[in-house]
């Protein structure tokens, strides 16, 4: 996260001409979620020695392993991950910077439309990660006012179950669907425009299907956690009846969510009437 934060500032700093406001504005979208999530990750390690101490096992349990050597593939995998998915900032920025000013900025027709959904897509990315970092204040005052057991449920939480992980998918997702947008009002029909962009694009749908994995397995299993810890409570059956699960990969089928939590969600994870 770090290495990603410093490789979109240092390519804001080193652009040989002015950026147009979609690059700047995409480029800004990354470094926010950079800078936040690690000043995050920071406060968590300090203040709350929960966090501390999994860290720690995590620690001591590589070290049971042999060595901390034994995590390279996994350094290395989230290190390429990170890589991915910065790619779909500089997309944006070529495809900008291979255009006059006037076209990204006030071209007319069907460019100007693709353009226009280039925008739309970069401000879905801002509101993806503005909601995660919502979700993550939200719920760390929320503990520290409640406990640490408090199942937060008011704010954000009323409407996402897990707005840090859902709001994290949508912004990857929107970030990699704008450089896609970005290489067709540049290159059009042209195939070879497009062969030419093959690898940033492979990368930036492997960064963006690589998180989108990792979250919505997170998302499975904190729904299952919660179940296990909450599920008897009143307060949580209505809340699961009011809130959006957001995107798991796992889902439960229908007659185990009316079994355990009814009303809860439908299969296809959209939220239904309290029952």
């Amino acid at each position: 996260m770090t290495a990603t934060s410093l490789l979109v500032l240092r390519s804001l700093l080193s652009a040989s001409a002015p950026l147009d406001s979609i690059a700047v504005v995409h480029a800004a979208a990354v470094l926010f979620y950079g800078v936040r999530l690690n000043l995050f990750l920071a406060y968590r390690e300090i203040f709350l020695p929960r966090f501390r101490h999994m860290r720690e096992r995590i620690e001591d349990r590589a070290k049971s392993r042999g060595s901390r050597l034994s995590r390279t593939p996994f350094i290395v995998s989230c290190a390429a991950l990170y890589a991915f998915l910065a790619t779909p900032f500089l997309v944006t920025s070529k495809s900008c910077a291979e255009m006059s000013i006037k076209c990204c900025s006030g071209e007319s027709g069907v460019v100007g439309i693709i353009w226009n959904l280039v925008r739309a897509a970069v401000v879905a990315t801002w509101g993806g990660f503005l909601i995660e970092a919502w979700g993550d204040f939200a719920k760390s005052i929320g503990k520290a006012q409640k406990g640490e057991d408090a199942l937060i449920t008011g704010g954000i939480f009323r409407f996402f179950r897990h707005p840090n992980y859902t709001g994290e998918i949508i912004g990857w997702a929107s970030s990699c669907v704008a450089a896609f947008l970005a290489v067709a009002a540049t290159s059009g029909k042209t195939l070879s425009a497009w062969m030419s962009m093959a690898p940033s694009l492979i990368a930036c749908v492997l960064g963006a299907s690589g998180i989108s994995f990792v979250l919505t397995t997170a998302t499975a299993g904190l729904e299952r956690r919660q179940l296990e810890k909450y599920g008897d409570t009143d307060e949580y059956k209505e809340w699961v009846g009011k809130s959006w699960v957001g995107f798991q990969l796992v889902k439960k089928t229908k007659d185990e969510e009316e079994t355990v939590v009814p009303g809860a969600t439908e299969d296809n994870g959209s939220p239904t009437p309290e029952e």
